[in-house]
């Protein structure tokens, strides 16, 4: 049934749909989301960002590990399948990285701002992202409505914990410890990463309490310096640990040092130079 409904769905391709869905699928990736996440937290809202990055860092954690769990193939090489834009097909098909990613993105957006463009973004931008996942031959029609529903899941008991846990702190090493345990049962590359990504997260919260607790900037040329720089930093990091062994040890510590850069040695260095 599910090969029936991909077929389907690919029997309209055209160079135009094919152009169209590799772009929208490029909008569920990391470096988009990345860019808009920090923008939040080093330029406008804070507290916002704050919580943006636990309802992602949780939400890519259980995508993770349910991968693990049920280790399902993705429909690649299925006869009458044809799939595009493979490099991002990483890991095992079942929950969509992308589609949870971006439903949690979107609806921690929306659960906080309760803005139209917000709303928008998950109710017309996800379901589209979605679909290029089955478009492109990547995802099976299950894949992306699991992974739909988990990031709904996770933004949605993200914002409760974030709004009636008053230790944030302790909030989110709880959260990073408990991905540590669970490294126990899911050793995969993308779960490793996701686990360095939020116990980095919580140790840089910590030191940014402490170090810089800097503050959001309305002028927009210190906005766009704050941004410019930071995303420089954030990308040189992550690439950097590329060329470190490819062993579960350093898949970790690039994901922590990636997150604990750019949520507290960056927000110190900024603030230090006053801009």
């Amino acid at each position: 049934m599910e090969l029936e409904i991909l077929r389907y769905i690919q029997q309209f391709a055209s160079p135009v749909l094919d152009n169209f869905f590799l772009f929208i699928t490029i909008l569920g990736e990391q470096v988009p989301i990345v860019a808009i996440f920090t923008f939040i937290y080093w330029c406008v809202n804070k507290e916002m960002g704050e919580y943006i990055a636990f309802s992602l860092f949780q939400s890519i954690c259980l995508n993770g590990l349910v991968k693990d769990i049920f280790r399902m193939p993705r429909p690649i090489g299925q006869e009458g399948v044809r799939s595009l834009r493979v490099e991002t097909a990483t890991g095992h098909s079942f929950p969509s990285g992308h589609t949870q990613t971006s439903a949690t993105f979107w609806a921690s957006m929306a659960f906080w701002s309760k803005k139209p463009w917000a709303w928008a973004g998950l109710l017309a931008l996800c379901p589209l992202i979605a679909l290029s996942r089955m478009y492109l031959g990547v995802h099976w029609p299950k894949d992306v409505a699991v992974g739909f529903l988990l990031g709904l899941i996770s933004a949605g008991i993200s914002i409760c914990l974030f709004r009636r846990v008053k230790n944030r702190e302790r909030l989110y090493w709880a959260g990073a410890a408990f991905s540590l345990v669970i490294l126990l049962v899911a050793g995969s590359k993308d779960y490793i990463t996701a686990s360095g990504l939020f116990c980095g997260f919580a140790a840089a919260y910590s030191m940014e309490q402490r170090w810089a607790g800097f503050q959001p900037v309305k002028e927009w040329r210190k906005r766009l310096l704050r941004w410019v720089l930071g995303m420089a930093l954030v990308g040189l990091v992550y690439v950097a640990g590329s060329f470190l062994p490819q062993q579960p040890l350093f898949y970790w510590l690039t994901g922590f040092l990636t997150t604990f850069a750019g949520v507290a040695v960056y927000p110190w260095v900024f603030t230090k130079l006053g801009f």
